[in-house]
């Protein structure tokens, strides 16, 4: 009987030991799980901006294949990437460039550091955007771009193209017919250029009546290439497009110079940058001539200068190669 008394009393002593100790670990759990809700509730700010930047929204960039009409250029001024994370407004302008360059309709990146989002909004304002543009085939340049971001650093572009399909549609063939026309294999560079250069002056007038009743259509023909090329009409823009496109066939690099008032074509040949502007090259006169001139066909920046037009002043840190 004692024995059995004393084996129930050890028995119960047992389980009091296991409930004290199954209350210690439920007490510690509890303390455990307190601890943490209160490093949660003092650090919920950055664990939600983890949670939601490394799960919810990684920083992952997808980008799509860059067109047919991406050029294999860097320049002094833009250069390309495939870091989409700006760390400096460099960064935005590489960014920008790549993307107009690589022909996008769609990208996004993210921003990294203070004061990027005025960076981006700064350097897409019109006036600075059309200078990166004016980097890139005339093909991927843009007539409108929508940006948006969130308060996650991310921003989101859209781009209008200046060229519908069928323009480009259009606008290849008629380069193809032409080329095959009035330029020959045994040409230098130089003279395919001074070639181009005669014909578009010869077959185009500046379109006076645009700049009188049509100012604010930015769809106009005379814009782009489509005006010297098959209206016979044509603004700067339209002149600096078609020689733009003429270059890029002979794979020779350039870009698009603009002044306030003005732009015109800037082009590496012979181990030389020279000034091509066809536009100041087909002067509007009171009869109504038709007059050639080549005093802007293919000179210097020193050349450039000396003719003091006032319209051919430019930012030479956006074009320095230009200097």
């Amino acid at each position: 009987m004692n024995n059995q008394n004393t084996n129930e009393n050890m028995n119960m002593q047992n389980i009091n030991m296991y409930y004290k100790d199954k209350r210690r670990k439920n007490i510690l759990v509890i303390l455990v799980l307190l601890f943490i809700l209160i490093l949660v509730i003092i650090f919920r700010k950055p664990i939600s901006n983890f949670v939601i930047e490394k799960i919810l929204f990684s920083k992952e960039i997808y980008l799509e294949e860059p067109n047919e009409y991406t050029l294999d250029y860097n320049f002094l001024y833009v250069q390309s990437t495939d870091d989409f994370i700006a760390d400096n407004k460099q960064d935005v302008l590489n960014i920008f460039y790549t993307a107009l360059n690589n022909g996008y309709s769609n990208f996004y990146f993210y921003c990294n550091y203070n004061n990027c989002q005025n960076d981006v909004y700064e350097i897409t304002e019109p006036e600075n955007l059309v200078n990166i543009s004016n980097y890139v085939h005339p093909f991927n340049s843009y007539r409108k771009v929508y940006v948006s971001s969130n308060s996650f650093d991310k921003v989101s572009v859209r781009i209008e193209k200046a060229y519908t399909v069928d323009n480009i549609d259009s606008v290849n063939q008629k380069l193809d017919e032409l080329i095959a026309e009035i330029i020959t294999d045994e040409m230098t560079d130089k003279e395919k250029i001074i070639t181009f250069h005669d014909y578009i002056i010869d077959h185009t007038i500046y379109d006076s009546d645009y700049i009188a009743s049509n100012l604010n259509d930015i769809d106009s023909p005379s814009h782009k290439a489509l005006g010297p090329l098959f209206y016979g009409r044509s603004l700067c823009g339209g002149y600096s497009d078609v020689m733009a496109l003429f270059l890029n066939r002979l794979h020779l690099p350039n870009y698009r110079i603009s002044s306030d008032d003005h732009i015109w074509n800037f082009v590496y040949l012979d181990n030389n940058w020279y000034h091509l502007d066809l536009t100041w090259d087909d002067p509007v006169t009171d009869s109504k001539e038709n007059i050639k001139l080549d005093t802007f066909l293919l000179i210097s920046t020193k050349q450039l200068e000396e003719l003091n037009t006032n319209y051919h002043i430019y930012d030479k840190t956006i074009y320095p190669e230009a200097k």
